[in-house]
C-alpha cells in the first residue's frame, strides 16, 4: 500500500477501495510514513489482535526489542515527556501506571457522568442556535470532548478556551512544521499543568488531577513528570479521538436516513449499538503506535526482525471480511461489533466507557434538537485532516432548519 493512499484526502473521504486492495493483497502490509519511514503493519484482524496482545513478541519500549533508547529521546524536552507515558511501556512498569490510573478513573462510575455531559451538549446546542450555518467540529465535535474531559480532570471553566486553542495545535498535518508549531503550546499546557499539579497538592480540589495526584498503590506513588505526561495522554485521548468519532458520525448517519431514522424511534435501545458501528465503520484511530518486534520471526507469511517497528491497522482489523459480514455496509443493527476501535491487550483504551457515553449522548443530543441537520455544502467539498493515523473531517457546516 502506498503511502498516499494511507493520508490522501482521497483516502480520508471514501477509505473502501483502498482497505479492499489492502486485504487482497494479504493480512500483512508496507507503508512509508513520516519520520518512520517503511514500515511493515498488521491488516486483518486476527494479525492486529496478535500485534495489540502478544507482549512477548511485541513490545511498546523499543529498549525491550534491543534498541539503544526509547523512541523520541532525540526529541525536545516538552515532546518527549508526552512519550514517557503508560502506552511507551510494556509491564511491569505499565502495568504500575496503569494501576495507579485506573484507581481515580474507575473511583466514579462512567454512566454517573452522563447528566454531566449532556449539560455540556445542551449548552452547546443552545450556542449553535444562533448560528446561520455553524461549523459542528469546530463548536460542538470538538467541545464537548474538550468540555468533558476538563470537567472531570477539574480544570476551571474558564480556562477551557485557552485549553482549546492550545490543543488545536495538534490536528494539522503530520510533519516536522506541525511539531515546531505546536512545541510552543505545549511549553504552555505543561507550565499550567504544573502549577495545576502543585496547586492540588497545597490545596485539592475535586477533579481528576487531585485524585492522581493522592493516587497511591502498593506505597507507590505518580512523579511530576508522570503526572504530567498521564494528564496529557488523557487530554489527547479523550479529546481529538471523540471529535473525530461524532464528526465522522454525523456525516455517516447523514448519508444513511434510514438508520437514522431507526435511532430517531428509539434512541436508548438503538444508540449504544449504532456508536460502536460507527466506530468500526469509520475507524476515527486508524494506527496504533509502533510496537518492536523482540524475536526474529515469520508472521503471516511476513519475515520480521528484532528490533524492526510494526505497526497495527485499525482500520484493515475493522474492516477484514473474514470478522465482519460485508464489512463495508454500515448497520447498526449488526450483532457483536467487536471492533478493534480502542486498541486491545494491555494498552486497551483508558476512557472506553467515557468515549462511549459522549458519543452516544452527543449524537443523540444533536439529532433530536435539530431533526432536520443537513450539511450546508456538497460533501465532496469537506476537507478531511492531514493527521497521520486518524480519520475526520476539518469542517463540517451545517444547517439547522
Amino acid at each position: 500500500m502506498k503511502q498516499n493512499d494511507v493520508i490522501s484526502a482521497a483516502y480520508k473521504a471514501d477509505p473502501f477501495p483502498s482497505l479492499k486492495k489492502m486485504h487482497a493483497e494479504g493480512q500483512m502490509g508496507r507503508i512509508k510514513l513520516p519520520f518512520l519511514g517503511k514500515i511493515d503493519i498488521a491488516v486483518s484482524y486476527d494479525a492486529v489482535m496478535e500485534v495489540l496482545k502478544d507482549q512477548d513478541r511485541f513490545a511498546s519500549d523499543a529498549r525491550n526489542a534491543g534498541k539503544n533508547s526509547r523512541m523520541g529521546m532525540w526529541l525536545p524536552k516538552s515532546i518527549k515527556l508526552m512519550t514517557e507515558n503508560m502506552l511507551q511501556n510494556d509491564d511491569p512498569d505499565h502495568r504500575r501506571l496503569r494501576k495507579l490510573a485506573d484507581l481515580p478513573f474507575h473511583a466514579r462510575n462512567i454512566e454517573d457522568l452522563r447528566p454531566a455531559v449532556e449539560r455540556i451538549a445542551d449548552e452547546l446546542l443552545d450556542e449553535l442556535s444562533a448560528e446561520n450555518t455553524p461549523d459542528l467540529v469546530e463548536q460542538y465535535c470538538k467541545k464537548l470532548p474538550l468540555g468533558v474531559i476538563c470537567e472531570i480532570l477539574g480544570i476551571d471553566p474558564h480556562d477551557r478556551d485557552m485549553f482549546a486553542r492550545w490543543m488545536d495545535g495538534m490536528s494539522g498535518k503530520t510533519n516536522l512544521m506541525m511539531v515546531l508549531k505546536f512545541l510552543p503550546r505545549l511549553k504552555k499546557i505543561t507550565k499550567y499543568l504544573r502549577r495545576e499539579i502543585a496547586s492540588r497538592r497545597d490545596d485539592p480540589r475535586p477533579g481528576m488531577i487531585t485524585e492522581l495526584v493522592q493516587a497511591e498503590a502498593d506505597g507507590d506513588k505518580l512523579s511530576e513528570n508522570e503526572l504530567l505526561a498521564m494528564i496529557l495522554v488523557l487530554f489527547v485521548a479523550g479529546h481529538e479521538t471523540t471529535t473525530h468519532l461524532l464528526s465522522t458520525g454525523i456525516l455517516t448517519l447523514l448519508n444513511h436516513k434510514e438508520q437514522l431514522e431507526e435511532l430517531r424511534s428509539d434512541w436508548a435501545g438503538n444508540t449504544p449499538r449504532a456508536v460502536e458501528e460507527l466506530i468500526r465503520y469509520n475507524s476515527p484511530v486508524q494506527f496504533t503506535k509502533p510496537r518492536y518486534v523482540t524475536r526474529d520471526m515469520d508472521f503471516y507469511g511476513k519475515s520480521l526482525k528484532r528490533g524492526q517497528s510494526i505497526m497495527a491497522f485499525l482500520a484493515g482489523a475493522n474492516s477484514d471480511e473474514r470478522k465482519f459480514d460485508d464489512p463495508f455496509r454500515f448497520d447498526i443493527y449488526r450483532e457483536n461489533v467487536r471492533h478493534v476501535g480502542f486498541g486491545g491487550g494491555i494498552h486497551l483504551c483508558l476512557g472506553i466507557q467515557l468515549a462511549r457515553t459522549e458519543g452516544q449522548v452527543g449524537l443523540e443530543r444533536l439529532f433530536s434538537r435539530y431533526p432536520d441537520l443537513r450539511l450546508a455544502i456538497p460533501e465532496e467539498q469537506l476537507n478531511w485532516i492531514e493527521r497521520i493515523g486518524m480519520r475526520g473531517v476539518t469542517t463540517l457546516p451545517a444547517r439547522l432548519q
